[in-house]
Protein backbone atom coordinates (compact mmCIF):
# COMPACT_ATOMS: atom_id res chain seq x y z
CA UNK A 1 0.00 0.00 0.00
CA UNK A 2 0.99 3.26 -0.91
CA UNK A 3 1.68 5.63 2.00
CA UNK A 4 0.01 8.63 2.49
CA UNK A 5 0.78 10.78 -0.14
CA UNK A 6 -0.29 14.23 1.48
CA UNK A 7 4.00 15.15 1.75
CA UNK A 8 3.80 15.21 -1.75
CA UNK A 9 1.03 18.01 -2.86
CA UNK A 10 1.70 20.90 -3.45
CA UNK A 11 1.66 23.67 -0.57
CA UNK A 12 -0.71 26.49 -0.69
CA UNK A 13 0.04 29.71 0.80
CA UNK A 14 -2.00 29.39 3.98
CA UNK A 15 0.57 26.31 4.69
CA UNK A 16 3.23 28.65 3.90
CA UNK A 17 1.41 31.01 6.63
CA UNK A 18 0.57 27.99 9.29
CA UNK A 19 4.66 26.96 9.62
CA UNK A 20 5.73 30.36 10.00
CA UNK A 21 3.53 30.59 13.02
CA UNK A 22 4.95 27.27 14.24
CA UNK A 23 8.38 28.85 13.46
CA UNK A 24 7.52 32.19 15.78
CA UNK A 25 5.85 29.95 18.35
CA UNK A 26 9.41 27.46 18.22
CA UNK A 27 11.61 30.46 18.79
CA UNK A 28 9.48 32.19 21.75
CA UNK A 29 9.81 29.18 23.79
CA UNK A 30 13.39 28.70 23.00
CA UNK A 31 13.50 25.90 20.71
CA UNK A 32 15.13 27.83 17.85
CA UNK A 33 18.30 30.60 17.52
CA UNK A 34 17.45 33.53 16.00
CA UNK A 35 19.65 32.41 13.47
CA UNK A 36 17.46 29.22 13.05
CA UNK A 37 14.01 31.03 12.81
CA UNK A 38 15.16 33.30 10.07
CA UNK A 39 16.97 30.55 8.20
CA UNK A 40 13.70 28.04 8.50
CA UNK A 41 11.05 31.64 8.13
CA UNK A 42 12.91 32.15 4.83
CA UNK A 43 12.79 28.69 3.60
CA UNK A 44 9.47 28.44 4.36
CA UNK A 45 8.60 31.43 1.86
CA UNK A 46 9.92 29.21 -0.88
CA UNK A 47 8.26 26.24 -0.18
CA UNK A 48 6.47 23.77 -2.99
CA UNK A 49 5.14 20.82 -1.22
CA UNK A 50 4.33 19.80 1.98
CA UNK A 51 7.28 18.40 2.41
CA UNK A 52 9.36 20.79 1.90
CA UNK A 53 7.39 22.71 4.49
CA UNK A 54 7.57 19.45 7.11
CA UNK A 55 11.05 19.50 7.44
CA UNK A 56 11.19 22.91 9.02
CA UNK A 57 8.89 21.86 11.36
CA UNK A 58 9.72 18.20 12.14
CA UNK A 59 11.90 18.33 14.85
CA UNK A 60 9.89 20.87 17.17
CA UNK A 61 7.58 20.18 19.70
CA UNK A 62 4.53 21.58 19.05
CA UNK A 63 1.55 22.57 21.66
CA UNK A 64 -1.82 21.10 20.85
CA UNK A 65 -3.49 24.16 20.06
CA UNK A 66 -0.85 24.53 17.14
CA UNK A 67 -0.92 21.31 15.59
CA UNK A 68 -3.91 22.18 13.27
CA UNK A 69 -1.03 24.10 11.80
CA UNK A 70 1.31 21.37 11.12
CA UNK A 71 1.56 20.69 6.97
CA UNK A 72 1.24 16.91 7.49
CA UNK A 73 -1.65 15.16 8.75
CA UNK A 74 -1.25 13.78 12.35
CA UNK A 75 -1.04 10.74 11.14
CA UNK A 76 2.85 11.35 9.86
CA UNK A 77 3.98 12.39 12.69
CA UNK A 78 3.32 9.89 14.88
CA UNK A 79 6.83 9.40 16.16
CA UNK A 80 6.95 13.37 16.98
CA UNK A 81 7.05 14.57 20.44
CA UNK A 82 4.35 16.78 20.81
CA UNK A 83 4.06 18.08 24.07
CA UNK A 84 2.14 20.89 25.66
CA UNK A 85 3.67 23.97 27.11
CA UNK A 86 2.82 24.77 30.92
CA UNK A 87 4.30 28.50 31.22
CA UNK A 88 3.76 29.93 34.64
CA UNK A 89 7.60 31.49 34.87
CA UNK A 90 8.03 33.89 36.94
CA UNK A 91 11.92 36.31 37.28
CA UNK A 92 12.68 38.35 38.97
CA UNK A 93 15.99 40.56 37.82
CA UNK A 94 17.02 44.14 39.98
CA UNK A 95 13.64 44.47 41.60
CA UNK A 96 11.69 44.13 37.95
CA UNK A 97 9.04 41.03 37.62
CA UNK A 98 8.55 39.47 34.94
CA UNK A 99 5.49 37.44 35.16
CA UNK A 100 2.38 35.88 33.94
CA UNK A 101 -0.15 38.41 32.27
CA UNK A 102 -3.12 39.37 34.35
CA UNK A 103 -4.08 42.41 32.72
CA UNK A 104 -6.46 42.27 29.85
CA UNK A 105 -4.25 45.06 27.43
CA UNK A 106 -1.26 43.63 28.62
CA UNK A 107 -2.49 40.14 27.08
CA UNK A 108 -3.45 41.93 23.79
CA UNK A 109 -0.15 42.87 23.76
CA UNK A 110 1.35 39.65 23.98
CA UNK A 111 -1.10 38.16 21.91
CA UNK A 112 1.33 35.91 19.38
CA UNK A 113 0.57 38.09 16.00
CA UNK A 114 0.88 41.45 17.72
CA UNK A 115 4.16 43.47 16.74
CA UNK A 116 5.06 43.39 21.02
CA UNK A 117 5.43 39.87 21.36
CA UNK A 118 8.63 37.98 21.00
CA UNK A 119 7.14 36.34 17.48
CA UNK A 120 6.05 39.63 16.42
CA UNK A 121 9.40 41.57 16.86
CA UNK A 122 11.19 38.24 15.23
CA UNK A 123 9.24 38.75 12.35
CA UNK A 124 10.10 42.68 12.13
CA UNK A 125 13.49 41.37 12.22
CA UNK A 126 13.41 38.74 9.66
CA UNK A 127 11.32 40.91 7.54
CA UNK A 128 14.06 43.91 7.26
CA UNK A 129 16.64 40.92 6.72
CA UNK A 130 14.54 40.50 3.76
CA UNK A 131 13.93 43.59 2.54
CA UNK A 132 17.12 45.29 3.18
CA UNK A 133 19.58 42.71 4.10
CA UNK A 134 19.86 43.93 7.81
CA UNK A 135 18.26 44.53 10.76
CA UNK A 136 20.01 47.87 11.41
CA UNK A 137 18.02 50.78 12.73
CA UNK A 138 18.13 54.11 13.60
CA UNK A 139 14.80 54.22 15.93
CA UNK A 140 11.84 51.68 15.86
CA UNK A 141 8.81 52.56 18.06
CA UNK A 142 6.35 49.23 18.74
CA UNK A 143 2.82 49.91 19.64
CA UNK A 144 0.58 46.27 20.15
CA UNK A 145 -0.57 46.89 16.86
CA UNK A 146 1.97 48.11 14.39
CA UNK A 147 5.63 49.68 14.67
CA UNK A 148 7.22 52.80 12.92
CA UNK A 149 10.50 52.38 12.04
CA UNK A 150 13.75 54.89 11.15
CA UNK A 151 16.68 53.67 9.00
CA UNK A 152 19.56 55.42 7.42
CA UNK A 153 19.61 55.44 3.92
CA UNK A 154 22.68 54.43 2.08
CA UNK A 155 24.50 57.21 0.51
CA UNK A 156 22.46 59.72 1.50
CA UNK A 157 23.60 60.29 5.34
CA UNK A 158 21.25 63.55 5.52
CA UNK A 159 17.98 61.01 4.50
CA UNK A 160 15.83 58.93 6.81
CA UNK A 161 14.06 56.06 5.37
CA UNK A 162 10.33 55.57 7.20
CA UNK A 163 8.83 51.85 7.29
CA UNK A 164 5.66 51.21 9.10
CA UNK A 165 4.68 47.28 9.99
CA UNK A 166 1.40 46.26 10.08
CA UNK A 167 1.57 42.53 8.65
CA UNK A 168 4.80 43.73 7.16
CA UNK A 169 6.34 46.03 5.80
CA UNK A 170 5.81 49.19 4.26
CA UNK A 171 8.04 51.60 2.90
CA UNK A 172 6.46 54.69 2.80
CA UNK A 173 9.84 56.48 1.47
CA UNK A 174 12.57 58.95 2.56
CA UNK A 175 12.48 62.25 4.26
CA UNK A 176 15.17 64.82 4.81
CA UNK A 177 16.48 66.01 8.56
CA UNK A 178 18.33 62.71 9.81
CA UNK A 179 20.72 63.89 12.35
CA UNK A 180 24.24 63.62 11.88
CA UNK A 181 26.05 61.34 13.68
CA UNK A 182 23.46 58.58 14.58
CA UNK A 183 24.44 55.14 15.61
CA UNK A 184 22.17 52.45 14.40
CA UNK A 185 21.05 49.65 16.39
CA UNK A 186 21.70 46.30 15.01
CA UNK A 187 18.28 44.58 16.02
CA UNK A 188 20.14 41.46 15.40
CA UNK A 189 21.40 41.84 19.12
CA UNK A 190 18.03 42.17 20.87
CA UNK A 191 17.01 39.47 23.20
CA UNK A 192 13.51 39.08 22.06
CA UNK A 193 12.36 36.66 24.70
CA UNK A 194 14.45 38.55 28.01
CA UNK A 195 12.30 42.19 26.92
CA UNK A 196 9.12 41.04 26.13
CA UNK A 197 9.43 39.15 29.64
CA UNK A 198 10.26 42.61 31.00
CA UNK A 199 7.40 43.83 28.92
CA UNK A 200 4.77 41.56 30.80
CA UNK A 201 5.84 42.60 34.41
CA UNK A 202 6.51 45.62 33.42
CA UNK A 203 2.56 46.82 35.23
CA UNK A 204 3.42 45.62 38.56
CA UNK A 205 7.27 46.84 38.18
CA UNK A 206 6.12 50.18 36.85
CA UNK A 207 3.00 50.55 39.23
CA UNK A 208 0.64 50.91 36.02
CA UNK A 209 -1.69 47.84 36.44
CA UNK A 210 -4.63 48.63 34.29
CA UNK A 211 -2.41 50.57 31.13
CA UNK A 212 -4.29 51.74 28.18
CA UNK A 213 -1.10 52.49 26.11
CA UNK A 214 1.57 50.17 26.10
CA UNK A 215 4.44 50.71 23.42
CA UNK A 216 8.25 50.05 23.26
CA UNK A 217 11.18 52.23 22.18
CA UNK A 218 14.57 51.09 20.51
CA UNK A 219 17.45 53.38 19.84
CA UNK A 220 20.87 54.53 20.84
CA UNK A 221 21.17 56.36 24.20
CA UNK A 222 24.08 57.71 25.79
CA UNK A 223 24.60 54.65 27.21
CA UNK A 224 24.18 52.77 24.12
CA UNK A 225 21.68 50.78 22.16
CA UNK A 226 18.91 50.91 24.64
CA UNK A 227 15.21 49.80 24.89
CA UNK A 228 12.12 51.66 26.79
CA UNK A 229 8.95 50.70 27.45
CA UNK A 230 6.10 52.88 28.22
CA UNK A 231 2.97 52.45 29.95
CA UNK A 232 0.16 54.77 31.03
CA UNK A 233 -3.04 55.02 32.37
CA UNK A 234 -4.37 57.88 30.90
CA UNK A 235 -7.45 57.38 32.87
CA UNK A 236 -5.76 57.13 36.13
CA UNK A 237 -3.23 59.96 34.98
CA UNK A 238 -0.54 57.32 35.87
CA UNK A 239 2.65 56.55 33.76
CA UNK A 240 6.14 55.17 33.57
CA UNK A 241 9.05 53.62 31.88
CA UNK A 242 12.03 51.38 32.27
CA UNK A 243 15.43 51.40 29.96
CA UNK A 244 16.63 48.36 29.60
CA UNK A 245 19.33 46.65 27.04
CA UNK A 246 19.15 45.29 24.13
CA UNK A 247 20.16 41.55 26.05
CA UNK A 248 17.18 42.61 28.92
CA UNK A 249 19.60 44.12 31.41
CA UNK A 250 18.30 47.01 33.59
CA UNK A 251 19.22 50.09 33.11
CA UNK A 252 17.27 52.32 34.75
CA UNK A 253 13.24 51.73 36.00
CA UNK A 254 10.82 55.43 36.49
CA UNK A 255 8.08 53.59 38.00
CA UNK A 256 4.55 55.99 38.29
CA UNK A 257 4.41 58.32 41.25
CA UNK A 258 1.62 57.37 44.05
Amino acid sequence: MRGNPAPRLRARDSDRVGVRELLDTAYTEGQLSADEHRQRAEAAEQARTLADLDRLVRDLQVRGPMRDRLPVPAAEHTRRWIAGLAVAAIAVAGGVVASRVTDSATADDARPDSPLSAAGLARIVADLHRGYGDATVDEMTVHADYAVIERAEPGAPGLSRNLRYDDGLDDNGTSPGRTPGTVPVDLDALDVRAVTGLLLGAPQSLRVITPDSTFVTIKTEDHGPAVTIHLSDQRAGRSGHMTVGLDGEIVSVYPAAD
